[in-house]
């Protein structure tokens, strides 16, 4: 049977597999062909498909090779770049990550809302796309109550883990970055790899980010001294961003022995169900408290003591802020016995997935029908050869990717590749966690057929 084919690329499972999954089957209840696998192996396999739209989680130069390459083969190309949910300075975010020539062959750039980026892609590139489409965010739209009951199953595990807690995810990348060892810190990564001014408003603003995290940090440990004093009876889960190092938050609650302090050592899973069953939620300056937001939990934003240009002003705007270990503390005792409060709707328009009426997964595939000149084909595969030649070319490029990962990468590289993969894109678990979402999306008569490693093609028949 012909069909159009989507193609969707998976970069970090944690952040994405679950929203991208569920779109992939809303998609093939419309009659698509989907295909779905982690950023390097699903461009290895295009080399030899039918062309499709294909979904972007950014545009930048990096990126420029393998657009060129699939524009040539005909693809339509949908992208947003999902590091603008939040922004210290959203224009100068889109300028130094937007403004390229990869901007000029999206046929679809995909906005979060008309209050915040919607703007300011119209007063910059207005001439320049072709298309926008102001859609939210996918991984947002999950927290919604209409979704959110696919959290259900990980957030009971969670909760017989570590009971009733007050979660405390950790936003200290910029101070505490897994990183090589030719790099300084997150300021002079971006002066190198983007040849950036350093004497730039962008680097200025990464260096305020910089000094505000270190001030964080230490009222954050100020805290986590003295919250077996203040809550003997509470239990706090502090759980570190994925390009921190873990090591470090392993060594400081070593050191202490606190008997009601632990630490979420998977980091493999989704923050979601972590956010979904705690009582409480923690974090400095973090796309978290927008998560936990939308999750409707009581969420505490700890700043630095002095109020910086870094800090993110929709993010003050839904959380109650704090400036210390004292006045977090006393916001804890407060917030346990209020009521959880909402900001009104009509004030979160810099987020299309706050009016609930909004469904960010239909709004995009309607704009996706409505694409010109797209084909449909038969199979995901130009003809038989293809297939031969598809799975030679990929059994030589994992042997050679492994190779040099083994040889090439020091300890901490290897472990944080394996932190944003993890092992969920393997077969028996990626059909698993895709079986569960399809009891709540229920798609009749779902086959998955898996293409290459960590490459999987959804359709509703059998024939491929």
């Amino acid at each position: 049977m012909k069909k159009k084919i989507i193609y969707i690329i998976i970069e970090s499972v944690k952040r994405e597999l679950n929203s991208k999954t569920l779109f992939a089957l809303k998609a093939l209840k419309k009659n698509y062909r989907v295909l779905i696998g982690q950023k390097g192996a699903l461009r290895e396999v295009i080399k030899d498909t039918n062309p499709g739209i294909m979904i972007l989680k950014s545009f930048g130069p990096k990126n420029t090779a393998h657009i060129n390459f699939i524009k040539k083969k005909k693809f339509k190309i949908v992208s947003t770049d999902e590091e603008l949910i939040t922004a210290i300075d959203l224009e100068d975010k889109i300028e130094y990550r937007m403004n390229n020539e990869n901007l000029s062959k999206l046929d679809i750039l995909l906005a979060v809302g008309e209050q915040s980026d919607l703007p300011i892609y119209k007063k910059k590139f207005g001439k320049t796309i072709k298309n926008i489409l102001v859609c939210g965010n996918m991984r947002l739209e999950l927290l919604k109550k209409k979704y959110i009951k696919l959290l259900d199953k990980d957030s009971a595990y969670i909760k017989s883990k570590f009971g009733n807690y007050i979660l405390f995810l950790t936003g200290f990348g910029r101070i505490n970055k897994i990183h090589p060892n030719h790099r300084v810190d997150w300021v002079f990564e971006r002066i190198v790899e983007q040849n950036i001014d350093p004497e730039s408003y962008s680097i200025y603003l990464a260096n305020d980010a910089v000094k505000m995290q270190r001030e964080i940090l230490v009222q954050t440990l100020k805290f986590l001294n003295n919250f077996e004093k203040n809550f003997p009876n509470k239990t706090l889960v502090i759980s570190p961003h994925p390009v921190e190092k873990i090591d470090f938050w392993k060594k400081y609650l070593e050191k202490r022995n606190f008997k009601n302090i632990e630490i979420n050592t998977d980091m493999h899973s989704s923050s979601h169900a972590l956010i979904n069953s705690c009582e409480m939620l923690i974090s400095n300056n973090s796309t978290t408290l927008l998560e936990g937001y939308f999750c409707e939990k009581k969420i505490i934003n700890l700043l630095g003591k002095k109020e910086r240009i870094s800090e993110i002003e929709l993010l003050k705007k839904i959380s109650n802020v704090v400036r210390s270990a004292d006045e977090l503390t006393e916001k804890i005792k407060n917030l346990e016995k209020s009521e959880y409060k909402k900001i009104e709707k009509t004030e979160l328009k810099e987020i299309k997935n706050s009016d609930d009426n909004f469904d960010s997964f239909e709004n995009i595939l309607n704009a996706l029908d409505n694409l010109d000149d797209l084909k449909s084909y038969d199979s995901l595969f130009q003809n038989f050869h293809s297939i031969i030649i598809s799975k030679l070319r990929m059994i030589k490029n994992y042997i050679k990717k492994f190779l040099s990962y083994k040889l090439n990468l020091n300890p901490m590289i290897k472990r944080f590749n394996k932190e944003k993969i993890g092992d969920r894109m393997k077969k028996k678990n990626f059909v698993k966690n895709l079986e569960h979402i399809n009891n709540f999306e229920r798609v009749e008569n779902l086959r998955v057929n898996q293409i290459a490693p960590e490459v999987f093609l959804l359709d509703t028949k059998n024939k491929y």
